[in-house]
């Protein structure tokens, strides 16, 4: 993909292209899912945004929007994080600043709307959201039932009438799914809900194996990172404890690991230095020895 997205591009991709997103969290996963061509990116990483002109997670957004230049990114701070909307508005713009080009704004609808009041485009979450997951049961899936899903729609309608963008559907049956998708106005991003969104969003971290401990249901695993860390690392330790071997039995460093100097200069050197040792032993042995008288001295005061 070699023109970046826009709000208005998605919009008009809605219900004719199928885009594809991913959660990139270093400048490595970034650079690959840019050469990929992936429409749309999402970012995120921990920390408080009191001051969000000065806080160092700007400096690695900054990296990694730069490392994928074409693609559609969103990111946001945990809405624990911040206090009130003016403070997350000011994040907001911040984050755009430095190339985001839309917040995620979990299901905080009044952020949305204030965010939408100043041309910030926000992203909504439905469905299992997992900061809010003690409200509908923990870690599963939402739905399942009619009245939870029309609960669902009703939320992804007061996400669109407050001006979001798109909204993030998570763990939702696919043909609840689906047929919402087709009833809202904002692009619908399916997190384990099924093909029928506008687009569909998995985890870098999942992906290539990194996730420690649970993996999600709806996430494909398409390498091992964690077994090819454990071998790098097993490979890290193994070299050096052979470094420290060749030191201890002298075999390192080899001859084409040393500089050497010319017999003559050598010979030079040598002679030199002998005749200043021995100043330098002369000399020490007076300083020492006045040292040595003076020392009475200091142990009678």
């Amino acid at each position: 993909m070699s023109k970046k997205l826009t709000v208005k591009d998605l919009y008009q991709l809605k219900g004719k292209k199928k885009l594809v997103s991913i959660l990139v969290k270093n400048v490595e996963e970034a650079r690959a899912a840019n050469k990929v061509g992936f429409e749309m990116l999402a970012t995120g990483s921990p920390g408080l945004y009191k001051n969000p002109d000065k806080h160092p997670e700007f400096d690695e957004i900054i990296k990694i929007r730069n490392a994928a230049p074409n693609a559609f990114m969103h990111w946001g701070a945990a809405d624990t994080l911040y206090s009130g909307i003016i403070e997350a508005t000011r994040v907001a713009f911040k984050a755009l600043e430095h190339g985001i080009d839309m917040f995620y704004c979990h299901n905080n609808f009044d952020l949305i709307n204030g965010l939408y009041k100043q041309g910030i485009p926000g992203l909504g979450h439905v469905g299992l959201v997992p900061s809010r997951r003690t409200w509908t049961g923990g870690f599963k899936a939402v739905g399942k039932n009619a009245e939870e899903a029309i609960n669902i729609y009703e939320q992804c309608i007061k996400i669109q009438d407050a001006g979001g963008v798109a909204i993030e559907m998570e763990c939702v049956p696919f043909k609840v799914a689906e047929a919402i998708t087709k009833k809202v106005e904002p692009i619908v991003v399916s997190m384990g809900s099924g093909p029928g969104c506008d687009a569909e969003f998995l985890f870098g971290c999942d992906i290539l194996g990194i996730t420690e401990g649970h993996i999600p249901r709806h996430a494909k695993m398409y390498r091992n990172f964690q077994d090819e860390f454990k071998r790098l690392q097993n490979e890290r330790e193994n070299a050096f404890k052979e470094f420290y071997d060749d030191v201890q039995s002298g075999s390192f460093p080899e001859k084409k690991h040393i500089l050497n100097i010319e017999e003559k200069e050598l010979d030079i050197f040598l002679n030199n230095l002998e005749k200043l040792s021995k100043l330098k032993t002369k000399r020490f042995q007076k300083i020492s020895g006045q040292h040595l008288l003076s020392w009475p001295l200091f142990m009678k005061c």
